[in-house]
């Protein structure tokens, strides 16, 4: 509880020592209350535990300290949100308010700490924690803020816009995460409410009743869930769903295989409502299959077809979760395999491969391969060699070849390594090198590993003839079994290396032969092959146009066209095989972006997300919506997720830079809520209410100064960060910002008649305003006071130009930005602020009275309806205070002066409903016996209420005759 300030900032140091009010016992305090002053700082030393026994509020000057594993337990609430932050320095252990609430974030606070409370609010700003947040009831995260850890709780939201969040989120009732967000963790909970838009989860996700992706969001992992909604448009998830039953909005996407939990192999797709636009089994629909199987099914080994005996050659094993090996077991426990001939036992890790399982066997002949494991299998051994299937035999030679070559780039040339080996005479396990500085013919062939079947030949440099040569009958034809003469030069080390070129993608075996029938190498037969691995050099976008609206897909260059995404070679040319590879080789490829520009501290990149299907497309797919929710130049990418066929090569693309800009603006009103006495509130501007009606139901006098926001938006109607002072492609411009009739929308600066009304900024010394710089931008939102003027106002004596009536406006921003287009809050993309501007006045009435007692004058804020002045019930705000009250003109034995309020005196007059309350009135002394006569009383000074003057008669006064006493007031 906070009790009294003391004059003195204290310390309350729980290190071991003694604090009062509190009892100790080892390292644990325990404290009735803590009574602390208005600057008093907790600190909690690291191995120290304090537990209270009531609530702990703690306010603006006050501090808390703690680190390592300190503990702070509150039985009661904990509410820390108004420390300043730089007195909230807790940089290690746990946080608890047992049985209450725990508050942080009315500052932009930061700790590092576990969080357990019944209810966890974190505040109204951004809020960064590091530890585990844990609720017994309801948690809300403030939008903005970062957390790097878990949350737990019955209810858990997640405010719009923009959090970070590094953990998993379990909520046992309900999950709401707000637009813009970006999850990287698991999520759990009954019900899961994804809002639009740009939010992004990396994770897999569980909903047992319901999850809702809203319009350009997406899940980046696999989902287990009942009924499953993707809103229209762009919603995604990257993975599997297994659902109950799931609808796709427009181009809404499961990019893997929905998987029905009612499951029927007639009509696998029964549980999917498809209103994507794409149909079932199109490259963007939907594709619905069983569920895929977890559990160890079978071992496969890849093997070579020859080996040297004097070698320990390796293979390939890897753990089947199905019969076509087309999902891999990666479960536990992992597996222990021992394969022969001459294999000692290795493990299996959780990728489910090992490419490094060694076989042996010193003697020439054929061997044939078997595994035992630990687990054991239920289903059969398969080989494979080259990707074909195999008996599982291995020929051991005294000499041959050895072929291989670093992966590469499709028409790229790269080395093919030829390693011509033998069994020294002296030891049966060393393999010296052969044909060390000599030329040979080698017969060489290529044939198809992964895909295992294809349309181009591998090239292979011939010394012979200074050109490259087919291993096929031509350029243009398949390996189809041919095989090639070619001159091949070895070094001293026994290595030949002909350059080697492929057109296609895919993993080809490379044979090498040796089998002269004269000569000095008459006798010998030699052979060994191995397996190059060849990707795509790249992906090629579609030539996409230069601009577009935020949000929105980029278009193409040639309008109308189809934005395609082809995987091609280092000429250009299409690699047709791409897409065709099989089994858990199958090649994933993720869509990205790189940004160009704006580049600055904490500008926001969000992630472009999606896979590629480039299964069985010859090497061309059309692309899903090219899509950015922010600001900026990028380029959009693709390439593959993992190196392709298990190597290092990712075949990145990039598409032209599209420059993204807003799609609207927004303009709004910042509503203020005001105090009034008494403790009552109102709002700012006036809500209007009857007989006036207003436009937007807020209403102003002229030239009175309100608060306006503009935001930047993207298409899904949040704002985009990147329109920002920061910026240095756009802070030397401004938003233009122009009235408008709110009837009509035309109609610049109303009304035509009387004309000349202007925009300013409500200053004193008003300026004309018109628009906002850049510069006024953080994170896509501006906020500054303006003021509408109209020509003429009350005054005395009258001005020559006529009063406006009450005239309604909209407030319209407009940009043209840089190299982009316009943009713009007008209807139907954008929203703008209405409102109802009035020409105002504060009436002070006359009045009269006997110069024996004060005078009490009830003045108005009056506005000017077109006919006449009528009292402004809307206005409980307007205020002044005796400094502004004028007395002049005294007449008779009146003297101005001493109507003066005492030196030092300061009294605020407020109007409720357009009139100053009846025990609150600007009330004139009363002059004293003997002093008769007239004084004019007037309010100058406030420049949205010019004053009347009213004249106050105290005692038998008046010029003229006195007809009737009701005459004087």
């Amino acid at each position: 509880m906070l009790g009294t300030s003391l004059a003195h900032a204290a310390t309350l140091n729980f290190n071991g020592g003694n604090v009062a009010g509190c009892t100790i016992n080892g390292a644990q305090y325990t404290c009735a209350s803590l009574a602390l002053g208005s600057t008093d700082v907790i600190v909690i030393g690291s191995a120290y535990a304090v537990t209270v026994n009531s609530s702990l509020a703690m306010s603006y000057n006050q501090g808390l300290t703690m680190s390592g594993n300190a503990a702070l337990t509150i039985k009661g609430n904990l509410d820390i949100k108004d420390i300043k932050p730089s007195n909230l320095n807790v940089t290690g252990g746990n946080l608890t308010a047992e049985g209450g609430t725990f508050l942080m974030g009315a500052q932009e606070q930061t700790i590092t700490a576990n969080i357990s409370a019944t209810t966890i609010k974190m505040g109204s700003n951004n809020v960064t924690v590091t530890g585990k947040i844990s609720a017994k009831g309801p948690v809300e995260i403030a939008s903005g803020s970062v957390i790097n850890g878990p949350i737990s709780g019955t209810v858990v939201t997640i405010l719009p816009a923009s959090t970070r969040i590094q953990g998993d989120i379990t909520a046992t009732t309900s999950l709401t995460i707000g637009s813009g967000s970006q999850v990287t963790g698991n999520l759990k909970s009954p019900t899961i409410d994804l809002k639009a838009s740009g939010l992004l989860v990396t994770g897999d996700v569980e909903a047992s009743n319901s999850l809702s992706i809203a319009s350009g969001n997406g899940i980046k992992g696999n989902v287990d869930a009942g009924e499953v909604t993707l809103d229209s448009s762009n919603a995604y998830i990257t993975g599997n769903a297994k659902v109950d039953h799931i609808t796709l909005g427009w181009q809404g996407r499961v990019q893997q295989t929905i998987t029905c939990k009612a499951y029927t192999p007639s009509n696998p797709c029964s549980c999917v409502t498809n209103n994507s636009g794409w149909a079932f089994n199109e490259p963007m629909g939907p594709k619905c299959g069983p569920s895929t199987p977890s559990g160890l099914h079978h071992f496969q080994i890849d093997h070579p077809l020859t080996a040297l005996t004097c070698q320990v050659p390796t293979v390939k094993v890897t753990a089947c979760a199905d019969a076509s090996c087309s999902a891999v077991y990666k479960g536990s426990p992992s597996p222990s395999v021992t394969v022969s001939p001459g294999g000692v036992p290795t493990q299996i890790d959780t990728s489910g491969v090992n490419a490094n399982v060694a076989v042996r066997q010193t003697t020439v002949g054929i061997a044939t391969l078997s595994l035992v494991s630990t687990p054991a299998t239920t289903g059969a051994l398969v080989c494979k060699s080259g990707g074909n299937t195999s008996n599982c035999q291995i020929s051991f030679l005294s000499s041959g070849f050895q072929v291989s070559g670093i992966p590469r780039y499709a028409e790229e040339a790269g080395e093919l390594e030829i390693s011509a080996l033998q069994t020294s005479s002296g030891n049966r396990d060393v393999c010296v090198p052969m044909f060390g500085g000599q030329k040979k013919d080698l017969t060489l062939s290529c044939a198809y590993s992964n895909p295992d079947k294809g349309t181009l030949p591998a090239r292979i440099f011939d010394s012979a003839t200074n050109s490259y040569v087919a291993l096929a009958a031509n350029d243009q034809s398949s390996c189809a079994g041919s095989s090639t003469k070619v001159t091949v030069t070895f070094g001293a080390n026994g290595v030949a290396k002909p350059n080697m070129l492929y057109a296609d993608a895919g993993a080809l075996i490379l044979t090498a032969a040796y089998n002269p029938k004269s000569g000095s190498d008459s006798g010998l037969d030699m052979s060994g092959s191995g397996t190059v691995i060849v990707a795509p050099a790249k992906f090629l976008f579609t030539r996409l146009a230069p601009t577009q609206r935020a949000g929105l897909p980029a278009a193409t260059l040639t309008p109308g066209a189809t934005i395609t995404l082809s995987a091609v070679n280092a000429l250009g040319a299409v690699t047709k095989n791409f897409g065709n590879e099989s089994g858990v080789a199958v090649q994933k490829v993720v869509l990205n972006r790189i940004l160009l520009a704006p580049l600055y501290t904490g500008v926001a990149n969000p992630e472009v997300g999606g896979d590629l299907d480039f299964v069985k497309k010859g090497g061309v797919i059309t692309a899903p919506p090219l899509v950015w929710p922010e600001v900026g130049k990028i380029n959009f990418t693709a390439a593959l997720q993992n190196g392709y066929l298990g190597s290092s090569l990712t075949s990145p693309g990039a598409s032209d830079p599209v420059l993204f800009y807003p799609h609207h603006f927004v303009t709004e009103l910042v509503i203020k809520q005001v105090d009034l006495p008494g403790g009552a509130k109102t709002e700012f501007p006036f809500p209007c209410s009857a007989p006036l009606a207003c436009s937007g139901n807020r209403a102003v006098y002229s030239r009175q100064p309100f608060d306006l926001t503009i935001r930047a938006q993207n298409s899904g109607g949040v704002d985009t960060k990147n329109f920002d002072a920061r910026n240095d492609d756009i802070n030397k411009t401004q938003v233009t910002l122009l009235p408008y009739d709110a009837a009509t929308g035309k109609n610049s600066y109303p009304p035509t008649a009387p004309s000349g009304s202007t925009l300013t900024d409500g200053a004193k010394a008003p300026a004309a305003v018109t628009g906002v710089p850049v510069t006024s931008f953080s994170n896509g939102v501006a906020t500054r006071p303006i003021a509408y003027s109209f020509p003429a106002a009350y005054a005395v004596p009258k001005e020559t130009k006529a009063l406006a009536s009450p005239t309604g406006l909209l407030l319209r921003a407009t940009y043209a930005y840089p190299a982009a287009g316009n943009v713009s809050s007008a209807p139907a993309d954008g929203q703008e602020a209405q409102l109802t501007v009035l020409t105002g006045r504060l009436m002070v009435p006359h009045d009269y009275g006997s110069e024996r007692y004060p005078v009490r004058l009830a003045v108005q804020t009056q506005y000017w309806d077109g006919k006449t002045w009528v009292t402004s019930l809307l206005d409980s705000i307007s205020a002044f205070d005796n400094t502004l009250v004028v007395f002049a003109n005294c007449k008779k034995t009146l003297v101005c002066k001493d109507f003066a309020f005492p030196a030092g005196t300061t009294i605020t007059y407020t109007v409720d409903k357009g009139v100053l309350p009846l025990n609150k009135r600007l009330t004139l002394a009363a002059p004293g016996a003997g002093k008769t006569g007239s004084v004019d009383v007037s309010v100058p000074g406030i420049a949205y209420l010019p004053s009347t003057v009213g004249t106050v008669v105290f005692g038998v006064f008046k010029s003229g005759p006195v007809i009737y006493l009701r005459e004087m007031y």
